[in-house]
């Protein structure tokens, strides 16, 4: 009994070790794919035979697991935009192109962001597979519903500037002039002035001087200002060189800090077919009665007049020129008219239990019972990690640990064959006893 015991004991060792090597071997073929993440055979002894007295002997061995080891792979830098890399936790998303595997509830997980865009805009893996994350609407702002992340190449439409923000100081050494500002002289009865270009709703630019004149005030600093365009290019202009659309004041306290902001009007009708009536709010920064403290707000000091700061919301149509994906996952688009808007962002799934997601082949993973389902969200949330363009994560194999491991196996294998023929000359001398 001991002999046959000793022969089925051997050949479950070489079973085991035979295993052991498909798993390096497979480790080995995989050490220069992206993404890969190597395995490793566990294997436990099998349930001993019981002699009596406490007395056991073991059966052998068998292959009790093979674990995938999820560690960081380095990260390679490529040329390419659309090869992304996770530092940290998580697995990209992605739609299963393959309706036959109905393990995966329609999705995959993996760790290649070896990703392109198709003919139809969709951001997709080499076997068609769709990324999966979240969509802006035309205002930039992102959606919580997941989907298939889509590119479209569409022109933005032009807008219509609504506010300009000026950041001027305005000298307070500046004489006060007795003679009220007329647009047929405006240079010479204003104190400073500053030009900017504006949008219409068509998107057409036109050129806007706010003329600015000190005014008399006993509490503090007073300026007046006045907001002009060309008047060949408003439809109400009667001729006039300049039409002034926009009025207001602003004072300073004695420190030249800015007390309040007041704009009586601001109407413009450009000619052309633009909407009319537009309107614009002009912002001198946040005032005390506001709750500011004069920083970063528009200034009265004894120096000379100058504009520090000035911008508007306002555009005209452009073309995509350009993608640019951050680290949270967020893909801007970048126009032709200097605009940078939010178009979608890439989501990230983590798990309770990674080690229980089964392998789907193409270096892809599905959920299981035992991984729990898929928390997905954007990237730099929870436990999720960061994405890098450009760039691909390597392999996980340590080439040097996998060749160890190989020599180990080997002689596991061969000591096993070597107690299959020690226990084949046992039961030839077993046979010739009888002889």
């Amino acid at each position: 009994m001991a002999i046959s015991q000793a022969l089925y004991t051997g050949v479950t060792g070489l079973s085991v070790n035979s295993d052991g090597m498909a798993v390096i071997a497979n480790n080995i073929a995989n050490a220069n794919a992206k993404g890969f993440k190597k395995d490793r055979a566990e294997f436990e002894d099998m349930l001993s035979a019981d002699l009596g007295s406490n007395a056991q002997i073991g059966r052998g061995s068998r292959l009790r697991d093979v674990k995938t080891i999820h560690t960081q792979g380095g990260l390679a830098v490529t040329d390419n935009l659309t090869d992304m890399a996770i530092q940290g936790m998580g697995f990209f998303v992605v739609s299963n192109p393959h309706t036959e595997v109905q393990e995966s509830a329609g999705k995959f997980f993996t760790r290649v962001g070896s990703f392109i865009f198709d003919k139809d805009g969709y951001l997709s893996d080499p076997s068609g597979g769709h990324v999966q994350g979240y969509m802006a609407n035309e205002l930039g702002n992102i959606s919580s519903r997941l989907q298939d992340v889509r590119v479209e190449t569409n022109s933005i439409p032009p807008q219509a500037t609504t506010k300009l923000t000026m950041d001027v100081n305005l000298d307070a050494r500046e004489k006060i002039m007795n003679e009220s500002f007329d647009l047929s002289k405006a240079e010479q009865t204003s104190n400073f002035n500053n030009t900017v270009t504006m949008f219409d709703s068509q998107g057409g630019s036109h050129q806007l001087t706010t003329f600015f004149k000190r005014l008399e005030d006993s509490d503090g600093i007073s300026w007046e200002w006045h907001a002009t365009v060309d008047g060949k290019e408003v439809s109400d202009s009667s001729g006039e060189k300049m039409k002034e659309v926009g009025k207001g004041t602003v004072r300073f306290d004695a420190k030249g800090n800015l007390l309040e902001r007041n704009q009586e009007f601001s109407e413009i009708n450009f000619s052309g077919g633009s909407a009319p009536g537009q309107a614009i709010d002009y912002d001198f920064g946040k005032t005390i009665a506001d709750g500011g403290n004069g920083v970063g707000a528009s200034t009265s000091i004894a120096s000379k007049s100058v504009t520090n700061f000035h911008s508007q919301n306002g555009y005209e149509a452009g073309n995509i020129k350009s993608l640019k994906i951050e680290l949270d996952g967020t893909i801007h688009g970048v126009y032709t008219n200097g605009v940078i808007r939010p178009l979608g962002a890439l989501a990230l799934a983590t798990f309770e239990n990674q080690d229980g997601m089964m392998k789907g082949g193409h270096n892809q993973f599905y959920a299981t019972i035992e991984s729990g389902p898929a928390k997905i969200g954007m990237a730099q949330s929870g436990t999720r990690g960061s994405i890098y363009a450009s760039s691909l994560e390597e392999s996980n194999v340590d080439l040097a640990q996998e060749f160890v491991n190989m020599i180990m196996t080997q002689r596991g294998f061969q000591a096993n064959s070597r107690s299959i023929t020690t226990t084949d000359s046992m039961y030839e001398e077993v046979i010739n006893l009888k002889r």
